[in-house]
């Protein structure tokens, strides 16, 4: 009966962990290459983790750890996806516009967006 008792705790515990864990994560497939903070970028999956202790969101390349970018984020109105990243497109060029997660978002981080975006590209994320 001991052991029985005490299995249904860890398993309850580590249920809860896994919820909340899955509450500050998401995960977004970026098809392209892009750039932020003037650093380079490759196409392919990005974590996303929000610190909602301290308002911070982070993006982190799952294949390229040292691909890891942290902002602060702000009250926003809620995405239609747990998180959503967007880009500015100009030519072939992707600079990152806008990491958001849930009803927190960075503010616009593409300060140096030419005149020539041609569009804004949302990918949302699970």
């Amino acid at each position: 009966m001991r052991f029985t008792l005490k299995s249904l705790v860890l398993t309850s515990a580590a249920f809860c962990a896994t919820a909340a864990f899955a509450a500050n994560h998401a995960r977004v497939e970026v098809p392209f290459s892009f750039t932020a903070k003037g650093q380079s970028y490759p196409a392919g999956s990005y974590d996303i983790t929000m610190d909602s202790s301290n308002n911070l969101v982070t993006l982190s390349s799952e294949t390229t750890p040292s691909k890891q970018i942290t902002w602060a984020v702000g009250p926003a109105e809620k995405a239609q996806a747990p998180a959503v990243v967007r880009f500015d497109q100009a030519g072939s060029d992707y600079s990152l516009k806008n990491v958001q997660f849930g009803q927190y978002a960075t503010p616009n981080l593409n300060h140096n967006a030419k005149k020539g975006v041609a569009a804004t590209i949302s990918i949302g994320g699970q």
